[in-house]
Formats: structure tokens, C-alpha cells, sequence
């Protein structure tokens, strides 16, 4: 959301860095194209608000640098993923949004710097990619100030790289 983004940058200065990696899309997922549109509309509020400290690397980056990527942040914002795992084995402090997911079951592993931030809707978890109720409310529900909240739990000193994973479940 603007909101944070925002409030991290005249809080921190802060470095972003968006990111969205490649898999494997099976039948009614979203396609590579339509998730990079996600992280241009990012880079389009990063530069609505003047904020010119950041790099979109959205599908330009191979597992290798991914990896590296993720190892020398200092916060990791994602959904339940791949790269929060990968966060996880590096001990990055991460803020980790489940929607339709299992938290108990998918969540980071033996990383004690890690927050979940999620809903409680009956519907939940679905455990689907596309809504069955077509709202999405499990993760539109989350908000920019909860995300911002849940981050003031970090014992960060000012953090020099924020990244943002934008995919099927962007914030």
C-alpha cells in the first residue's frame, strides 16, 4: 500500500527493492505478465511519491541472486512463499501475510524475527489461489497500518533495504 511504503521512506529512507520471481503457473493462477504489472503499479507510487531510492528487479533476478538478495536485507515484507522461506534459513526479520494459506503448516521455520499478520474468516484457509467467494477479503482485509505495526516489533537499527515481493498476493 502507499501508506507504508510512504511511512517507511520519511521514517528510514529506505532502499526498496521489488521483486517478483518466476514459477511455474498451473490452470487459472495468474501469469508472469499479469503479476509484473503488480510491480510496476509499486514503482508507479514509489515515483507518484517522489521516492527515487529503489529498484525494480521484478523478474530480472536468477535463484542465485534472489537468494542473495534476501540474505542481506533487514526486513522482508512477503506473503507465504518460497522467498519468506528462503528469508527464514538467513534469519532476515520478516513480515510474513497469510490469506488462504495454513500459517501453522507453511509459515517461517525456526525464524524467531518473524511476524504473521493475517485475517480470521470462516472461509480460511481455502488453501486456493483464485477466491471461491471472488472477494479476496483475506487479504484485502490486511491493512498498510498493521503491516506498519507489526514492523515497530523489529529492534531495527535504520534499515538500509526494504524488499517487496509482488506476486499473486502483493501488498
Amino acid at each position: 500500500s502507499e501508506q507504508y511504503l510512504h511511512y517507511y521512506h520519511k521514517q528510514f529512507g529506505l532502499k526498496y527493492i521489488i521483486l517478483r520471481y518466476s514459477n511455474v503457473y498451473g490452470e487459472g493462477q495468474k501469469s508472469s505478465l499479469e503479476s509484473g504489472v503488480i510491480s510496476i503499479f509499486i514503482e508507479n507510487i514509489l515515483k507518484q511519491n517522489n521516492i527515487k531510492n529503489y529498484e525494480n528487479k521484478a523478474g530480472l533476478t536468477s535463484v542465485e541472486e534472489l537468494i542473495f538478495g534476501i540474505s542481506e536485507l533487514d526486513l522482508f515484507i512477503t506473503n507465504d512463499s518460497g522467498p519468506m522461506h528462503i528469508a527464514s534459513a538467513f534469519q532476515v526479520p520478516t513480515i510474513c501475510i497469510f490469506g488462504p494459506t495454513k500459517d501453522k503448516e507453511t509459515s517461517q521455520w525456526q525464524n524467531n524475527i518473524s511476524v504473521i499478520i493475517k485475517k480470521d474468516f470462516k472461509c480460511m484457509p481455502c488453501m486456493k489461489r483464485e477466491c471461491p467467494l471472488g472477494t479476496h477479503e483475506c487479504m484485502k482485509s490486511i491493512t498498510a497500518d498493521e503491516v506498519i505495526k507489526a514492523s515497530n516489533e523489529f529492534s531495527l537499527d535504520i534499515p538500509s533495504s526494504l524488499m517487496f515481493e509482488s506476486g499473486e498476493y502483493t501488498i
